[in-house]
């Protein structure tokens, strides 16, 4: 089987050279689609414990990670749902019911995904970047992450484009001339980049963007072993922004890890639409990694927990010296990220120094 997936299949009158994925080719997808997707599942629901065990759901950088891995919970379980698919006969009235209802959780889910981890990446962004406590913002954190993918997931319904792509059910990128060639479907392709995949490669690339500012903002905020405040240098401060770059990574991760699994996604879409058929490998590596995204995110929030407690754990050790910077601001980062009582707090907006940063003032 070569790189288009390419199979012989012949009648008693005609002999035919396919494009389209074989029966056992896409039973081989789905069953990978949905048996990775188990372990997702597990990998969250075991984060979701360990949370709600340690009562960090209080604090508003958790809830953010709460939201994405309880999202990637739910679009687990839907991408369970194809193996209900396996040795399905696109000609029963059953199968189209049910494989446009998957495809449009499939869509809402992936898009709501999307925009938690780039409000997650926003919310870092504006707190490491410009010492800016977003927290109130919440509200519309969940109420866009919900309401613009239910709208947007209903567009394909209009112009019922919802149906088989590939070996599963999403919007269509493919037509069937007879029995086992396949031609691009322009309309479904349009869809898919433009309600999807396109929106999701730019935002990832800002995401990347904008994780490269933070990144270098606080190392070289760590590395200087120098904090400003009013002119003066107080070194113990970077002491404790360095403690606050390690409480920090485990977030950084999320739009990491889901830019990098998102890569084998759109490789595979931009190949069907220009080839005009399905290549098994990237379908497979396109299943794999799209039903990997819960397990990851569930894995990062357990480490950000174990991280977090065993920060927490060490500093309620030394807790009996007492700092004159009660409102310093690289303390008030950890503070904000670790869960762990700490003698900092979070400064007000309007009383954050323009001066706080020896990358620009030194």
């Amino acid at each position: 089987m070569d790189a288009r997936s390419t199979w012989e299949y012949e009648d008693d009158v005609h002999h035919y050279n396919c494009n389209a994925l074989s029966k056992d080719d896409r039973n081989t997808v789905l069953f990978v689609y949905g048996s990775v997707a188990i372990l997702s599942i597990l990998c969250c629901g075991l984060a979701l414990v360990a949370v709600i065990t340690k009562r960090l759901y209080k604090k508003v950088i958790y809830r953010l990670a709460i939201y994405q891995v309880t999202v990637a919970l739910f679009e687990s379980f839907a991408l369970v749902l194809n193996f209900t698919l396996i040795d399905y006969n696109e000609e029963r009235v059953y199968f189209q019911v049910s494989c446009k209802t998957t495809a449009f959780i499939d869509q809402f889910l992936i898009l709501t995904n999307l925009l938690f981890i780039s409000w997650l990446t926003f919310h870092l962004f504006a707190f490491i970047v410009f010492f800016k406590d977003l927290k109130r913002l919440e509200w519309l954190y969940i109420s866009s992450s919900v309401l613009i993918p239910l709208l947007v997931a209903c567009i394909p319904f209009i112009t019922d484009s919802y149906g088989v792509a590939g070996a599963w059910c999403y919007i269509t990128s493919l037509k069937h001339v007879d029995n086992c060639t396949t031609r691009p479907d322009v309309v479904g392709i349009t869809e898919q980049f433009t309600l999807y995949y396109g929106p999701a490669a730019f935002l990832f690339t800002v995401n990347m963007i904008a994780i490269v500012v933070m990144t270098v903002t606080m190392a070289c905020r760590t590395w200087t072993h120098k904090a400003y405040m009013d002119g003066e240098p107080h070194p113990e401060e970077s002491n404790q922004y360095a403690k606050a770059l390690k409480q920090i990574l485990p977030l950084v991760a999320y739009p990491i890890i889901h830019f990098v699994l998102f890569l084998a996604a759109f490789s595979n879409r931009i190949y069907t639409a220009k080839e005009g058929s399905a290549a098994f490998g990237f379908t497979v590596a396109h299943a794999a990694t799209q039903s990997l995204r819960g397990f990851f995110d569930g894995l990062s929030l357990i480490v950000h927990i174990a991280m977090s407690v065993k920060k927490g754990s060490l500093r309620s050790r030394s807790l009996g010296a007492k700092t004159d910077h009660n409102n310093a601001t690289y303390g008030s980062v950890t503070a904000y990220t670790s869960g762990a009582v700490t003698t900092f707090t979070l400064p007000n907006e309007t009383d954050v120094d323009d001066n706080l940063s020896p990358c620009i003032n030194k």
